[in-house]
């Protein structure tokens, strides 16, 4: 592994720990606020938020929401670093608490992360998730 791509894994796993613990103070130092074209897609909106003000609202709003993250564990991951630019592909193994529900909401989550070097780190500029859906359970939904 290189030097570049081990950087870029440790921005990975730091933002991966940062949700775990529901620790956005944490998230906000790996991400470059000031980049033109943020992109941040959680699997429960539906078009991904592209400035830090409406990211920050975002995850200021989570803690109200979700108790805990007993489980956002990487399964495997690939990665790419061209020059200054990264992109990983993660598939996690999740489990969410949501508050006043008993059941957690578990499964696997992909998501694909975009970084770019700055003058001292690797940060990231695009995040994306999505549940891995079961094609057999989405037929015998629609043909109930």
């Amino acid at each position: 592994m290189t030097a570049a791509e081990h950087a870029v894994r440790e921005t990975v796993r730091a933002w991966l720990d940062a949700v775990k613990a529901l620790d956005f103070e944490a998230a906000r130092g790996l991400w470059d606020a000031q980049f033109d074209g943020l992109l941040y897609q959680p699997e429960e909106h539906e078009l991904p938020m592209t400035d830090w003000d409406t990211i920050l609202r975002y995850w200021d709003k989570v803690p109200a929401l979700v108790e805990s993250v007993p489980e956002w564990d990487e399964i495997s991951s690939m990665m790419a670093v061209v020059d200054r630019v990264a992109l990983v592909f993660s598939r996690l193994r999740t489990s969410i608490k949501i508050r006043d529900v008993d059941k957690t909401f578990d499964g696997e989550v992909r998501c694909s992360f975009g970084l770019h070097r700055t003058d001292n780190s690797w940060l990231l500029v695009h995040y994306h998730e999505s549940r891995l859906v079961a094609v057999e359970d989405v037929i015998s939904e629609l043909t109930r």
